[in-house]
């Protein structure tokens, strides 16, 4: 039984690995555009397919996918350290205060997309909530979503107001610059994280309710969910694209669509045959997705030029390629990142950033070298 036991949590924990690899790729493919300057205003047919695609399938619905990771996560490493018998918050608060630090330096140094900065910092607000029962997470995720992601698309598109937290803060300041600096780029962050506190409570809900059991349980029913959430969802985006005007449900259809690919990866990487071979290549890539997020900045700005900040600015060889070239390098530097993260967890325990982020989380020395097992 205790064999049986382990076998599943081994299962689990991949399945979670391998959401974080999909998520990674899915946030990497969204930001391509910008971390290689392509000209997006004059598209080829081609590469206007492309984008359009991109922006279907992934802008907005990746990024709440790596947030519900995150809550799930966060919760996951508190109840390791109660185990322990560790108290959790001081160790948190260092892991949370680096995340937040190098976000920092990698939104103002390297490329001002950075989404590190607003994990760190909804890290610390999500420290509230970890003894929250489940029905107090789920609950208070739903306002969250209602009353704030949903609620300002609504009032936004039935009034003359346009409701923005972004926009409103950014209006207190005295002037706006482009690409945002110092105070902008905290506002951006900020707004970008109450925007995805609805999802890091999912992620903490879901770790708490034991979803991930309940979704194998129940496979039928939630295969089926999957199917209808990603049909809605994707039609629903395909429907708005290319729309200057503000609609209701301009929130609600990404929403669908990252809650069909959670149900879609979790169903995937449980099922028996051979399907859930299909996200093994995402398992390595995902335990080393802080080293590779950084590693794809640092390649990206260096490969194409008026993408970087500061450090990087106007450093690289290619100047406003094409849709398709950026995205072809794109996926290329991907695939090396999966060979990559498979051999070096061969002979290394964590990803490189991993390994210096558990030093500054526990305040120790860690062995990086795998035990021979």
């Amino acid at each position: 039984m205790t064999s049986m036991k382990q076998k599943n949590q081994h299962q689990r924990i991949a399945i979670l690995d391998q959401m974080r690899g999909v998520a990674l790729l899915g946030i990497f493919l969204a930001n391509v555009p910008g971390l290689s300057s392509v000209d997006t205003e004059n598209l080829s047919p081609v590469n206007e397919v492309l984008r359009s695609l991109e922006e279907i399938i992934l802008t907005d619905s990746t990024r709440p996918l790596f947030a519900f990771m995150f809550g799930l996560s966060l919760m996951l490493l508190y109840n390791r350290l109660k185990t322990k018998q560790i108290n959790p918050y001081p160790v948190l608060f260092r892991r949370l205060f680096l995340l937040a630090l190098v976000g920092a330096v990698h939104g103002f140094a390297i490329w001002s997309g950075d989404i590190l900065l607003m994990y760190g910092m909804a890290g610390f607000f999500l420290l509230l909530f970890m003894n929250w029962s489940a029905a107090g997470l789920v609950i208070t995720a739903f306002l969250f979503w209602i009353g704030y992601t949903i609620g300002a698309d609504v009032i936004s598109y039935f009034s003359s107001y346009h409701l923005s937290l972004e926009a409103g803060l950014k209006g207190l300041l005295p002037d706006s610059k482009e690409p945002p600096t110092g105070t902008e780029y905290l506002i951006i962050e900020f707004s970008s994280m109450v925007a995805h506190i609805s999802f890091f409570l999912f992620g903490m809900y879901a770790y708490r309710k034991g979803l991930l059991t309940i979704i194998e349980k129940r496979r039928k029913t939630m295969s089926l969910l999957s199917v209808l959430f990603l049909v809605i969802g994707l039609a629903g985006k395909a429907s708005l694209y290319d729309r200057i005007a503000l609609h209701p449900l301009e929130s609600f259809y990404p929403f669908l669509v990252t809650i069909g690919m959670i149900l879609f990866i979790v169903l995937l990487g449980t099922s028996k045959g051979s399907m859930s071979k299909l996200l093994v290549p995402f398992t390595s890539v995902g335990k080393m997705a802080f080293t590779n997020y950084i590693m794809q900045s640092l390649v990206f700005v260096s490969l194409f030029q008026s993408s970087g900040r500061t450090v990087f600015i106007n450093l690289g060889i290619w100047e406003e390629p094409s849709y398709a070239f950026a995205l072809g390098v794109g996926v290329i530097l991907f695939a090396a990142q999966m060979i990559f993260s498979h051999l070096w967890l061969k002979e290394f325990s964590y990803g490189p950033f991993e390994w210096l982020w558990r030093i500054g989380t526990y305040g120790k020395m860690v062995s990086i070298k795998r035990k021979a097992e």
